[in-house]
């Protein structure tokens, strides 16, 4: 049987001073902000996801961490009685690549805000916002667009109609691809095809800033959706005041993308010449109840490995390192 050993980077002199430096600055900003380092073994303790990577070492199978959300979840939700407030990280994770040319090993620097079930959420996703909009600056990158969504203005009215399973996969699907033709074909003959369709006719109006929200407005879910509308108008009229001359801030009404994770706001962070997000995160309040912990909670995530690859690739998008 032929053997095959799959991609693992080796980072060479710049690339790698590069990692030590940037992984140096963003713990350090997260400790300036209250979050203390964790840093959970490498080795999987819980059962293995689909894509983690997998090995035989004797008679035993072993996974390597493949998310350092999963990891660190299970690391509290089996040690602490109370969630600590603020954790941190910084490090590997090892994922079964679907292109040849991928890496398994990746780079990664986040940071998680937990909280008491019940205790109000606003503070915290803004407390990440803000975060999240200092790491362009802190890592010389100079300009950058931070794309805010919030995963409940498509779960909720989906919950609300009763779709789930294969038909709310089609309409997803259809969001992600910004079609909202797709979505009327996906629907076709289905009681609340247009309430659903007039939704994501509302969800795909052109991303921009506060003013998106308006289109909310014009939604068959208006008023189911008021708190999120309320919730995100008031991210927005904290965030712009204080955004950075480097930063562009969006609006991503139809932000689909981790779904079945996401419960609430969502961050993604993209540059010029960027062919995936260089950061992303959100709520996540479903996690830790699955845990058996009351727990709600959120974060955010740095794939320093997309950001080296840019920086290889596209050295003019960063400035020169003091």
């Amino acid at each position: 049987m032929a053997v095959r050993t799959p991609h693992f980077p080796d980072l060479f002199f710049s690339a790698a001073a590069r990692l030590r430096r940037w992984e140096g600055i963003l713990m350090e900003h997260f400790a300036a902000h209250g979050y203390r380092e964790m840093h959970p073994s490498l080795v999987l303790r819980e059962a293995v996801p689909e894509g983690a990577l997998r090995f035989f070492d004797g008679e035993d199978l072993v996974a390597l961490r493949w998310d350092f959300t999963m990891a660190l979840a299970g690391l509290l939700a089996r040690t602490f009685p109370a969630p600590p407030d603020r954790v941190a990280y910084a490090g590997a994770v090892f994922r079964r690549p679907v292109q040849p040319w991928e890496a398994v090993e990746r780079f990664e620097v986040g940071c998680e805000r937990i909280q008491p079930e019940g205790e109000p959420a606003p503070e915290a996703d803004v407390e990440l916002a803000r975060m999240l909009m200092a790491v362009p600056g802190l890592l010389g990158l100079k300009s950058a667009i931070l794309h805010l969504g919030n995963a409940a203005l498509v779960r909720r009215p989906l919950e609300a109609e009763g779709l789930f399973g294969e038909l709310a996969d089609s309409v997803v699907a259809a969001l992600s691809r910004r079609a909202p033709h797709r979505v009327r074909e996906a629907l076709d003959g289905h009681p609340a095809a247009t309430r659903l369709s007039a939704h994501a006719e509302a969800l795909l109006s052109v991303m921009d800033g506060p003013g998106t929200l308006d289109a909310l407005a014009t939604s068959p879910y208006a008023t189911l959706l008021e708190e999120e509308r309320a919730h995100m108008d008031r991210a927005l009229r904290s965030l712009l005041p204080i955004l950075p001359p480097n930063l562009e801030l969006r609006v991503d009404l139809a932000d689909v993308a981790g779904l079945g994770f996401y419960t609430g706001p969502t961050l993604r962070l993209w540059a010029p010449g960027a062919q995936q997000e260089l950061a992303a995160g959100g709520r996540y309040d479903r996690l830790f109840p699955g845990l058996g912990r009351p727990w709600q909670a959120a974060g955010f995530c740095v794939r320093l490995s997309r950001l080296l690859d840019l920086a290889g690739t596209r050295p003019d998008l960063f400035e020169e390192p003091r």
